[in-house]
Order: structure tokens, then sequence, then C-alpha cells
């Protein structure tokens, strides 16, 4: 979480979603709050229940909050490939054990394995039962109406670096089984509908 206090804006970083990118460049505009550790992945609904109002304190206003989602599909493959990194193999969240189609499967259980623990993006962004949304919820596919935005509310031109870039597979071991396939979309449907919503114009605004 970073805060932005002359945008007046709060980014929540949602992970798998150019985190690591915009967090480089955004510090810059950040303020140092007296908060304790903001930590980097703070959810929606952790933001309002235990950050926002020391944060609105801190500002002398209530801030606007802004997150980044990603095709739901897309997230749980970005997932798979970051945990093939060499430095995870022989840790538990490591996926070198196991193909797309195992950790999928493994995502789906009830009690997943540590390599498998993958949150929702609906709920990370609150919208989920009794959450608070965030209020600009950008495409990770249109990245630069993000970009824009922070140009007109920081004023200033910016570039976004590419970091943190996770291995690349050959396509073929990115498929699904067509049953499991159709589980997961049914089990995520409503982070798979909040995408659409969010990709029809690239960015969703729940409140002005």
């Amino acid at each position: 979480m970073l805060v932005l206090k002359e945008a007046r804006l709060v980014y929540l970083a949602n992970p798998k979603t150019a985190g690591r990118s915009l967090r480089l460049v955004l510090e810059p505009f950040a303020i140092k709050v007296t908060l304790g550790n903001l930590g980097r992945h703070i959810p929606a609904q952790v933001y309002q229940k235990q950050w926002r109002p020391l944060i609105r304190e801190e500002l002398g206003a209530d801030p606007e909050t802004f997150a980044v989602m990603r095709e739901p599909r897309s997230q749980m493959e970005s997932w798979f490939r970051y945990l093939q990194r060499e430095m995870t193999q022989g840790h538990s969240r490591s996926t070198h054990a196991a193909s797309f189609a195992e950790f999928v499967t493994a995502r789906l259980a009830d009690a997943p394995p540590a390599y498998a623990r993958i949150g929702r993006q609906d709920q990370f962004l609150g919208f989920g039962r009794r959450g608070v949304p965030v209020t600009h919820v950008f495409d990770y596919n249109r990245l630069d109406l993000l970009l824009g935005f922070l140009e007109t509310r920081l004023g200033q031109s910016l570039e976004l670096p590419v970091v943190n870039v996770s291995p690349q597979l050959p396509p073929e071991s990115l498929t699904l089984p067509a049953e499991l396939e159709a589980r997961y979309r049914d089990r995520h449907r409503a982070e798979f509908e909040l995408y659409e919503r969010v990709a029809r114009d690239g960015v969703l605004v729940t409140r002005v």
C-alpha cells in the first residue's frame, strides 16, 4: 500500500498486477506515514477497517483508492510461472513439482497446500460480502489508462518500467482439461464477472 498525499490517493497492490513496477514509479510521490508497517498487499476490507480512519486523519481528508485487476485465468498462470522461479525450488510454495492442472486443482481444494493458497481478486478489491470496493479498479491490459489517471492526479509524466517478470513457459503447459477449466470458472464466477465489468471500459469506478 502506498499513500499519495498530494493526489489524495491510496494504492492497494493486488498481487501479480505489475505492483513492483507501479511501486517504483509511485514511491517518490508517497509519504512516509507514522502508522507502522503498511505492508505491500493490503486488501480493501483490511484497509477500510484498520487503515482508512488513520490515513484520513493523517491526510486531513478521505482519500480515494485505486488498484489493478487482471483477467483471472491470466493471473493464475502468472502465479504458477512466478512460483516456478529457480529460487523457489525446495520451498513449500514452489510449483516445480506440479503441472498447471495440478496447481489449479490444488487451488480449488478445501484446504489448498501452501503453493496454491492464492487469494481471489474480487475479495481483495472489496467486492465480497460486506466489503467496501476500491474506488478505481483498472484493467491490467489497459495500464495506459492508469498511467493517464495518475499523471493527471500527480501532475507528472510517468513511465512504467518492466520488472519482476515471471519465467516464460510453453503455452501447451498452461492448458487445462475441459472439466477442470469449467469447474475453476464456475467456482470463481464472481471474479470473472467483476473482471468483465472492469474490462468493458478499462476501468471501473465504484463511486465519485
